[in-house]
């Protein structure tokens, strides 16, 4: 008997769980519904209802419901914003206690609301942030909610440097640094406005940054972070700064390249042998950075680079850098103007007699006007080199010469 009563029970208890069920999918579909035709004052209704009597149903009420307190909040007054501002947050409370498990980024979420609508303390805002940043890194992508993160805790070590160290700053500079690294890298459409970021916190810590302080950083953490390419990218970006000669720059740039070998790995190698001297070490780490790097405009910069540091001691590779450029970012003007004078500037080298020499400059005259068609505000410039060029380019009155070919490393014909 006992044993039927159980079993009477659990049928009982499974259908009231299936019936209700049934009726929280119909209330979230109704929600929906009442979002897609704008009927705002009866999605408010719905979701005040669904939160209280489907509160673990599903995550999408609590997507929906957040649609539905962000509409709220654009049309409160001032008196009211605060209270909807309040609702989303407990909106995002209610979701994390019944779904810990989400990747939803509320804590991010909750600052970001709070610091929107000016409602809630600094203090409020902080620590959501800083939740956000140690628990839902991988979600912590909002680029403004990074930048205020670090200028608060940038703030903090002002107000009170006995708190946070030097140490723990500069620690905190290279973990936040390296993640809007990795969003950027994530979603590279915004790769601009995490760029946008990064300055902005690199010109917070200007006076931080300095050969005083991140030289002896490196030297004591790079032993413990050896292994971490985050700790190594933040650190050899900032060395690359002011330290661009210093051993220890050196040592952290070839530990990231053996670890994660990248477009700036190579890059931050190169500028280290640049400035240490070794120009032909660094030219062949700066053709690795360009050949890793997969945008086509850090391409091409990174090749233009490798043009000018070789535009006098090897004009042949110079040229083919610049090339190399201009097949990555043909509308660069500024390349078609180095072109120019280069060419210019090998007229004496490269021509064996005044014509070849004249023609040497017909060529930096045709190549400098290309500028104009791929970026008109060179105009000016452009116009008036090539003036300056053709002075040097006339034939003489009674010359029948229509084309001279130029060897050297220039190897072209020029039509007169």
């Amino acid at each position: 008997m006992k044993t039927k009563l159980f079993i009477l029970f659990i049928v009982v208890i499974s259908s009231f769980a299936n019936a209700q069920e049934v009726k929280c999918a119909e209330k979230e579909k109704q929600l929906n519904q009442y979002l897609t035709d704008n009927e705002n004052k009866k999605a408010l209704e719905a979701w005040e209802d669904v939160k209280i009597s489907c509160p673990s149903f599903s995550e999408k009420i609590y997507l929906l419901g957040s649609r539905v307190l962000q509409y709220q909040i654009e049309i409160a007054d001032s008196k009211d914003k605060q209270t909807t501002t309040n609702a989303l947050v407990q909106l995002y409370n209610q979701y994390d206690k019944y779904f810990p498990n989400n990747k939803n980024g509320n804590y991010e979420k909750r600052a970001v609301a709070l610091f929107t609508n000016k409602v809630g303390t600094s203090e409020e805002i902080y620590s959501y942030l800083n939740q956000a940043f140690e628990k839902e890194k991988e979600t912590f992508t909002n680029s403004e909610a990074l930048y205020t993160y670090f200028e608060m805790y940038f703030a903090k070590y002002k107000e009170n440097k006995s708190s946070i160290s030097l140490e723990t700053l500069l620690d905190k500079y290279s973990a936040v640094s390296s993640l809007i690294t990795a969003n950027s890298q994530k979603f590279p459409f915004k790769k601009e406005e995490y760029h946008r970021v990064s300055l902005g916190i690199d010109l917070l810590m200007q006076n931080i940054l300095t050969k005083e302080n991140i030289i002896p950083y490196a030297q004591k953490k790079l032993a413990e972070n050896s292994n971490d390419t985050s700790w190594l990218e933040a650190t050899a970006k900032a060395l690359s700064v002011q330290c661009k000669s210093n051993p220890v720059f050196e040592s952290v740039a070839t530990k990231l390249d053996n670890a994660n070998p990248s477009a700036n790995s190579a890059y931050y190698l190169a500028t280290y042998n640049l400035n240490a001297g070794n120009q032909d070490k660094a030219i062949e780490f700066y053709k690795k950075s360009a050949e890793l790097a997969t945008d086509s405009f850090e391409k091409a910069s990174t090749y233009y680079s490798i043009a000018t540091i070789l535009s006098i001691s090897d004009k042949a590779t110079a040229e083919k850098m610049v090339l190399n450029a201009l097949a990555n970012n043909p509308t660069n003007g500024r390349y078609y103007v180095f072109l120019a004078n280069l060419y210019a500037n090998s007229a004496n080298e490269c021509g064996t007699n005044q014509n070849e020499r004249k023609a040497i400059y017909k060529l930096a005259s045709n190549t400098v006007l290309k500028a104009t068609v791929v970026e008109p505000r060179l105009k000016p410039t452009a116009d008036s080199m090539s003036v300056a060029y053709l002075k040097n380019a006339v034939l003489d009155a009674d010359s029948k010469v229509k084309s001279i070919k130029i060897g050297c490393w220039i190897q072209q014909t020029i039509q007169f």
